[in-house]
């Protein structure tokens, strides 16, 4: 079986893992197609099959011999394929979306939703909302008959329970745009974000900040997937195979991100993890000592508390890929651009120790005393509450604590 992805441009796709962890072979393959190159491609492929990606979905109907009542109904076809010489075209955004949803407890049934976008992604969005029974509005830069504009939904938002980005506005590599301002809602109940890259977008990290459920795509990109793959091979498709699948892909492209106190045990577990998991390995205060030439307590004493926050917040930049484990320092918090680069392909950690374990140091400018780390750490609990996905309480063993971290990023079952 020779099967692929067509769209433009692909830049970093999952998809070939995907497919591979799923049907247990390498038969994926991808294809860059620029629009004026998509009737040649249908001509010359020699694919038993292929998902349509980012422009094609809906300029790929013309070109299909039968569509599925399903994806006709929709508008935009996702999945194509090749049966007896006839290509078939079918829609499994749409599964895939609800398959999300259901999985992480979003409720949509009697709620209404905003739709950002009105492209292929949004027609099979908009189905699955449909068939979930709850409504919505599609949200354009401009009104027509059937879209109203950014400023017409801010205008009515306490309409909306969920906000559903089907944009690109987000994605890799402008990952520092937002398509809407979530603090302008009252009555938020979920925020759903279609992009796959990076796993949480400006727009999945504000809902985060407010104490919004959220979710990203790369849950809907496996979902539709296995979904796709049913079309594929003809067979069916164990929907358990999901979780795992995330897993073993996010293991190679999701760093650990370990935030907390000073003293809470963030460099030891990190060692440890490293050990066990092979990640590479980053204390962010080994290597700013480095690059500052100094000790942070001399960087601090010589030029002040600013550059140092201006160095840290330089390397939390550079530090937005996967595959690591990250030790931070306990005041990286301070700052939420640096938590947003550190979560953009991060999973947050809070190492949380009890108060009365911390202690001081010398080395450490800011909790040089017993009565210094415990009013940072009244100062500070609520910052590493609001940034961390999970919290980890470090009273015991520091061996306790990485299994509690590997049996949540799905690298440990004990």
């Amino acid at each position: 079986m020779k099967i692929g992805l067509i769209g433009y441009p692909l830049g970093h796709s999952w998809s070939k893992e995907i497919h591979a962890f799923l049907l247990g072979e390498d038969c994926y393959t991808l294809h860059e197609c620029r629009p004026e190159d998509l009737e040649t491609f249908f001509r010359t492929t020699d694919l038993d099959g292929f998902n349509v990606t980012i422009p094609h979905k809906q300029a790929v109907i013309p070109l299909l011999d039968v569509i599925d009542p399903a994806a006709e109904r929709i508008g935009a076809v996702n999945t194509v394929v090749r049966r007896d010489g006839k290509f078939i075209g079918y829609n499994t955004d749409y599964e895939g979306f609800i398959r999300m949803l259901e999985a992480n407890g979003i409720q949509i049934r009697g709620r209404r939703a905003a739709i950002l976008g009105s492209g292929g992604v949004s027609k099979a969005i908009r189905a699955a909302v449909g068939v979930m029974e709850g409504t919505y509005d599609i949200v354009s830069r401009r009104a027509s008959e059937d879209t109203i504009t950014y400023e017409q939904m801010y205008a009515n938002e306490s309409a909306y329970s969920v906000v559903i980005n089907a944009t690109p506005v987000g994605m890799s590599p402008k990952e520092e745009e937002s398509p809407a301002d979530l603090t302008r809602f009252s009555n938020l109940e979920a925020v759903v974000d279609a992009i796959a890259n990076p796993l949480r977008t400006a727009l999945c990290f504000q809902a985060q900040e407010l104490g919004i459920p959220f979710c990203g795509g790369f849950e809907m990109l496996v979902r539709q997937a296995i979904a796709a793959d049913r079309w594929f091979t003809g067979h069916p498709m164990d929907e358990a195979l999901a979780v795992p699948c995330m897993n073993h892909l996010l293991k190679q492209r999701r760093s650990i991100v370990l935030i907390g106190m000073p003293t809470s045990g963030k460099s030891t577990i990190a060692e440890q993890i490293h050990a066990q998991t092979g990640r590479a390995l980053v204390e962010m205060d080994e290597i700013l000592t480095e690059r500052l030439g100094m000790p942070i307590s001399q960087c601090f004493a010589e030029k002040g508390e600013a550059f140092f926050r201006a160095a840290e917040s330089e390397l939390c930049k550079e530090l937005t890929s996967g595959n690591a484990v990250i030790s931070c320092g306990g005041g990286v918090v301070k700052n939420r651009n640096n938590m947003q680069y550190l979560s953009r392909n991060g999973l947050v950690f809070w190492i949380d120790r009890d108060p009365s374990l911390l202690y001081g140091s010398a080395s450490r400018p800011l909790s040089q005393s017993k009565e210094d780390i415990l009013r940072l750490y009244e100062v500070r609990k609520d910052l590493y509450r609001r940034y961390s996905d999970i919290r980890i309480e470090n009273n015991g063993s520091p061996e306790e604590a990485v299994r509690k971290i590997l049996r949540f990023t799905g690298e440990s079952e004990s």
